[in-house]
């Protein structure tokens, strides 16, 4: 294979970095029609299908938000609820699912809903932005209209179907908190209505970490939504929902509702290995429209698909010794030249996962990106490539520095106080004795603004966080230890190390 081909080929690899973990469609003003060839279905996304299931766990990075956008659009929808009409249940033909809140601008501010961050007013919010979704969407059906129309008075018909009065939260707010039977009867026959014409509808919700400015004003309303649709899910036949949420937002401590231990029964995580990393990889190198990649790929027979599906592009295998191959193929068997330094197709994974043992895929896209463009940037490095070979082991190894960095920059983002956080433990040599790690933690640096961000008001609570986080773990020997996604974006070093096994 020549150098050129071989160029071309990491050029594509490079510019996965642009759309790395599904940025393409995880922001709020991403349409949720965008292409299918970039997204991979899961085994899991199966359970989509079951109404019972609402409640979608993943980390930041799990495509968790792609998965929204896709569930969304009529494609996506089609795909993961499946094409065929069957007996009973929803499917892709009897089904439809419309937005009950993301970040887009149809909803209310945070400032807005910080005022209203308390268990009952959380809970008429999302029983009242919900009436405004659904009458907009039934605008247009009259047979439903005249059905409600004994029960929209007092001029309150008006309100729900003004969409600029949802923002207004204070002006429809106060009247349904305290007449609850009022809402709850329009949704019940919203329900009847539904289950009359054989139709399901999805309420969907996502970055519900961004409802409210202050992170502990965030529980009421993600509390309150939780329970709400716990309540209502048997209750209602055909109104159903999917919630997309954070992992660590559901295991916090201050999420605890009553009943909130049954909700494991409506849970459906995102949760990567190691063959569906590479199977996003090839999905992404396979439908880039580069000939010599698809060539590239083609090499390995059985790697991909014959036929490319009109949707979702061409679609890799699923089998571990395929995946295995394609990396001795791209990288080379060894991170080295001797077993000694780890086989590359576990090196990679073992390195990204968290303390909790969490894969994303972002990291693992990023880290390849990273390293295809490692080579370009030094093209005299590709004089040392063997065989059909396309990265060397220490440009994966160099480029796991940079994804660290990015990784604690998307922690940042998410959550401004580790800003100063990571100051505190800058040049920490890991692994280090929980005492000392406890005293970096100055809880002093967080002005009185501030800490009303923070999740917890002591160092010994922020440690706590850290472990919910993934970003610290606790060895046998009771030392601190962090994860190499971790390590180097916090700018610590370490003397020793855990060996981290990844099936």
């Amino acid at each position: 294979m020549t150098k050129e081909i071989k160029t071309a080929i990491l050029e594509t690899i490079q510019k996965i970095q642009g759309t790395a973990e599904y940025e393409s469609s995880d922001s709020p003003n991403s349409s949720p029609n965008s292409s299918l060839e970039d997204f991979l279905i899961m085994q899991e996304y199966s359970l989509m299908r079951d109404p019972a299931r609402f409640l979608i766990l993943g980390s930041r990075g799990s495509g968790k938000t792609r998965l929204f956008y896709a569930f969304r659009s009529e494609k996506g929808f089609q795909q993961i609820m499946g094409k065929q009409r069957t007996l009973l249940g929803p499917n892709g033909t009897n089904s439809e699912a419309i937005c009950g809140y993301d970040a887009n601008g149809s909803f209310p501010s945070q400032e807005v809903l910080d005022q209203f961050a308390d268990d009952r007013s959380a809970k008429t919010y999302w029983a009242g932005s919900m009436l405004f979704v659904l009458l907009q969407y039934f605008q247009e059906d009259e047979e439903l209209l005249e059905s409600l129309q004994p029960l929209l008075h007092d001029g309150r018909n008006d309100a729900f179907f003004s969409p600029d009065l949802l923002k207004r939260v204070s002006k429809w707010l106060p009247d349904l908190k305290e007449d609850p039977e009022y809402w709850e009867s329009l949704l019940e026959k919203i329900d009847a209505y539904l289950q009359k014409k054989d139709r399901w509808l999805f309420i969907t919700y996502d970055f519900l970490d961004r409802v409210t400015s202050e992170y502990n004003s965030l529980f009421p309303f993600i509390r309150s939504l939780l329970s709400f649709w716990f309540n209502h899910t048997m209750r209602w036949r055909r109104l159903k929902c999917k919630i997309f949420l954070r992992t660590d937002l559901y295991e916090s401590d201050m999420l605890n509702f009553m009943d909130a231990s049954k909700l494991n029964n409506h849970v459906i995580r995102l949760e990567w290995n190691t063959v569906s990393l590479y199977r996003l990889l090839i999905k992404r190198m396979a439908n880039a429209d580069s000939a010599p990649t698809l060539e590239y790929l083609r090499k390995i027979q059985g790697l991909i698909g014959e036929e490319r599906d009109a949707d979702l592009g061409y679609i890799p295998a699923n089998e571990k010794a395929l995946m295995e191959k394609f990396v001795e193929q791209i990288i080379g068997r060894y991170m080295g030249k001797s077993p000694k330094k780890g086989e590359s197709y576990r090196w990679m994974p073992n390195h990204l996962q968290d303390a909790n043992g969490a894969l994303a895929p972002r990291s693992f896209l990023k880290c390849f990106s990273a390293a295809a463009e490692g080579m370009l940037k030094h093209p005299g490095e590709m004089d040392k490539l063997t065989q059909e070979h396309l990265i060397l082991p220490a440009m994966i190894q160099n480029a796991l520095v940079s994804v660290s960095e990015d990784r604690v920059s998307e922690l940042v983002e998410e959550y401004p106080w580790i800003k100063k956080l990571k100051g505190q433990l800058e040049g920490l040599t890991i692994l280090v004795n929980r005492e000392i790690f406890l005293e970096r933690i100055d809880m002093s640096v967080w002005g009185d603004s501030e800490r009303k961000t923070l999740p917890e008001r002591s160092s010994q609570g922020i440690f706590h966080v850290l472990q919910k986080l993934g970003i610290v773990l606790i060895a046998k020997d009771g030392r601190v230890n962090v994860p190499e996604i971790y390590l180097h974006g916090f700018g610590m070093k370490r003397k020793g190390g855990l060996p981290r096994n990844l099936d």
